[in-house]
């Protein structure tokens, strides 16, 4: 019958479907993220890096966010979807969630407002205050031209989206749950998160087997004193 179809002549077909290998997410090292925070000669600037850096925000969340989120007598921060963002930030989730932030990240917060947000009447957090019109939330643009300019400041090509990759790999590498990992990102799906962030290089895997070992050489010299 295929010989019929085909007249005869050969037919190249793939047998099995080979599945395109996904690259791993570009990440940051502790001491890179430290150099950026470091270029940074504004508060908010340094506010804003550390945030994305501790928290995986995406920079859309940050740039939606409000005064009200901010808990800072809780250390917690609400993420929450908004439509009508005048900056045009979205937040890309369909429900608000929470992530529980460091001390370290209000007091930040508590600089930046205190001597540079001043006065400023503003319900978002992140505002223009020395370019574009004073008071009106930050966009896209101005923060693509701030990594840029951190980018050439240190010689470490960088874009927000890397400090969430980055914090999102730093859990997982620590032995967080892939669960816990999702709540904090605010993947709808787990699966999301375990194909995006558990791609383990070789160090990765040395590492494991190294703890692996040393626990079980624990187990048995224990075992041994019994």
């Amino acid at each position: 019958m295929l010989h019929h179809i085909t007249k005869g002549k050969p037919v190249r077909t793939r047998l099995i479907k080979l599945r395109t290998p996904q690259r791993m997410p570009k990440t940051l090292s502790a001491e890179q993220v430290r150099q950026l925070i470091a270029a940074c000669q504004r508060r908010r600037d340094k506010f804003l890096i550390s945030l994305l850096y501790e928290t995986g925000m995406r920079i859309g969340q940050a740039l939606g966010l409000r005064h009200a989120d901010i808990q800072s007598w809780d250390n917690v921060i609400r993420v929450v979807p908004r439509d009508d963002n005048s900056n045009g930030a979205r937040a890309k989730i369909k429900d608000a969630h929470t992530v529980h932030v460091s001390a370290d990240i209000m007091c930040l917060y508590s600089d930046y407002l205190v001597y540079e947000f001043d006065e400023i009447e503003s319900d978002y957090v992140f505002v223009n205050l020395w370019e574009g019109e004073r008071g009106r939330p930050m966009t896209y643009g101005s923060v693509a031209d701030l990594f840029r300019r951190l980018s050439r400041k240190t010689g470490i090509f960088v874009h927000p989206h890397m400090l969430r990759h980055t914090h999102a790999t730093e859990l997982l590498r620590s032995g967080w749950d892939a669960a816990y990992v999702q709540k904090r990102l605010g993947h709808a799906q787990i699966q999301t998160t375990i194909n995006t962030y558990t791609h383990l290089t070789d160090d990765d895997m040395k590492k494991a087997y190294q703890a692996y070992t040393e626990k079980m050489r624990k187990g048995s010299d224990t075992n041994h004193d019994i």
